[in-house]
């Protein structure tokens, strides 16, 4: 008979990765502090989930500002005294306050340590890992499933092979060659085989190290040195990988008895409401994704992650009015190739220059902010905007419908739910 040894990991390694990620999330919303702690010194608009009117959402930004503070407070506590787990749920409680004052907030990362939070704060450190491992293994899935999609393999999964080929100086052909597709296939069915590899126990150390050489290149194709992408992308690639360390010291190669095999009972197992609330989290972010696709869940809260298929919005405005723009807006134009004298708003670029990190890609979201622009600076007939849908897995097309005015726009907006009135 097989020695049955104890599955729990050592609480100090359980400690030290909380501690890890308190510091990494300091650093993180550093990082990106003019989407934390802006106020009203941007003319980008902060845009709540919360269906209120004007007055309410001065209070509710300022609210998301303290909220902001807590957050930052309460992770550099963690840091000096990790044994004290309870300010975990402050900091769960902080985020989700700053993700109802400004949607643009739910960022990947902040909403990952969202529920982290409440799983350091409530539940025993020896437990942490049977609850982190399925939801590390759905990022990995929902993420894959998000990038067999034609936008991908047209878009950025083909900007990221030609990153390869040129660091390993490749010739791979044009973009339709067959060499190119299956390396572009190869990206979404390695962290398809992690997710899975993540789910049986003799292949969850295998899965941890396959995933931290995928951070790891990630991190190498994302720097300044290749595509210069924002550096709290870079960083969250980094924790990613030490996460996947834990793991391994958890479900290691001594750990190989059948006492190991993940227990649902572990997961179920209730004795406190705080473990129920922490049940029903954890099973929103397990399940709640798969509503994506049909538009009743937003795409970074589904792992869409550089996965273009995206809905989004694309904003014009007229050259009559260019001159009432602020100067970041300017900055941010496209110019006009067509001679139309329209030019479109890159929201990605207006984006990282106020807030620091990328848009927010969802439809509702961006049509807010054409709304809030257009209101801001008394526009009418001079901005116009194109909606654009999720688009078709298999052709990569997208449904859109125009709107050519401020009264279309103030329309369009009454069927998304979650929006300022």
């Amino acid at each position: 008979m097989h020695q049955i040894l104890d599955p729990d990991p050592d609480h100090t390694i359980a400690v030290a990765f909380s501690r890890f990620w308190a510091a990494g999330l300091v650093l993180l919303v550093a990082t990106s502090w003019k989407l934390w702690f802006s106020l009203d010194g941007s003319d980008y608009p902060s845009i709540p989930l919360l269906p209120v009117g004007k007055t309410f959402l001065d209070g509710l930004q300022s609210f998301g500002f303290i909220s902001s503070i807590t957050v930052v407070t309460c992770s550099v506590y963690l840091l000096f005294f990790p044994r004290n787990d309870s300010p975990w749920i402050l900091v769960g409680i902080g985020l989700l306050l700053c993700f109802v004052s400004d949607q643009h907030r739910i960022q990947p990362w902040a909403y990952q340590s969202f529920f982290y939070s409440f799983i350091f704060g409530v539940l025993p450190a020896r437990k942490w890992h049977v609850w982190i491992l399925p939801f590390a293994a759905s990022i990995y899935a929902y993420s894959a499933a998000g990038k067999f999609d034609s936008q991908f393999f047209h878009t950025v999964g083909n900007d990221f092979v030609t990153v390869i080929a040129n660091t390993f100086d490749l010739d791979l052909g044009d973009s339709n060659s067959t060499i190119r597709n299956l390396l572009i296939a190869l990206l979404p069915s390695t962290e398809l085989l992690v997710a899975l590899g993540l789910c049986f126990r003799r292949t969850r150390v295998q899965a941890c190290l396959m995933a931290m050489v995928m951070h790891l290149t990630l991190f190498i194709m994302l720097g300044p040195w290749a595509k210069n992408h924002s550096l709290g992308v870079l960083i969250w690639n980094l924790m990613l990988v030490v996460q996947n360390f834990y793991l391994i010291q958890c479900f290691g190669f001594q750990r190989l008895t059948s006492a190991n095999e993940f227990a649902a009972s572990e997961i179920v197992e209730s004795k406190t409401a705080q473990h129920w609330c922490v049940l029903s989290l954890w099973m929103i972010a397990l399940i709640s994704p798969c509503l994506e696709r049909f538009g009743y869940w937003d795409h970074w809260t589904s792992w869409s992650l550089y996965s273009p298929h995206t809905s989004r919005a694309r904003i014009e405005f007229h050259q009559s009015i260019i001159s009432r723009l602020s100067e970041s807006q300017q900055k941010s134009l496209e110019p006009d190739i067509d001679g139309d004298q329209w030019q479109e708003l890159n929201l990605g670029v207006w984006s990282l220059g106020q807030r620091g990190v990328p848009v927010y890609p969802q439809a509702r979201y961006q049509l807010e902010i054409a709304y809030q622009v257009a209101k801001n600076i008394g526009l009418d007939d001079e901005i116009r905007v194109k909606l654009q849908s999720v688009s078709d897995r298999k052709t990569g097309v997208r449904k859109e419908e125009r709107y050519l005015n401020v009264k279309e726009i103030a329309e369009a907006r009454e069927q998304f739910w979650l929006r300022p009135k």
